[in-house]
């Protein structure tokens, strides 16, 4: 009898699963003041009819190198680009930009506390963002960011 028992035991912990041990929460704070002076001229990262989030236009060209993955004279003419139009007008589109990365644009940005992020509903603004890291049996890796008592905003599949 006892043979049966620590099998059906060890099967049970051998089928732990790897989310548990791998996932991580991470608190990061966002810019907590819409200031003319921090917003003079802005870089839109996502809106929709209950949220906007946006970042300086400074942050937005200093962070752009961490998310470009292709060579860089494509970078180098999207950021005299975005200089160019950032001269002439005081509100940018990341989607201008980066139209097939925008979520993981906004998700870096989200990660490193560059962004000012607006509650539309509630009128106010999202102090902080809570990060969960987590990695699937099959490898996958990811981020999940959530809001407002554990309210699911994104998630992101990196591998």
């Amino acid at each position: 009898m006892i043979v049966p028992v620590l099998i059906c035991g060890m099967v049970f912990l051998g089928c732990k699963k790897k989310d548990d041990e791998n996932d991580k929460r991470v608190i990061v704070l966002l810019i907590d003041s819409d200031s003319y002076e921090v917003f003079e001229k802005t870089v839109l990262l996502y809106e929709n009819e209950n949220y906007l989030i946006k970042t300086p236009l400074l942050s937005f060209l200093s962070n752009l190198n961490a998310f470009y993955e292709q060579g860089y004279d494509d970078y180098f003419s999207i950021l005299e680009k975005i200089i160019s139009d950032g001269k002439t007008n005081n509100l940018l589109y990341s989607s201008s930009y980066f139209a097939n990365r925008t979520d993981y644009i906004l998700a870096g940005f989200l990660e490193g506390g560059h962004c000012y992020f607006y509650d539309k509903k509630n009128k106010k603004n999202i102090e902080q963002v809570v990060i969960e890291y987590w990695e699937s049996f099959e490898g996958k890796k990811g981020r999940k960011f959530y809001i407002n008592n554990n309210v699911l905003f994104l998630e992101i599949v990196d591998q």
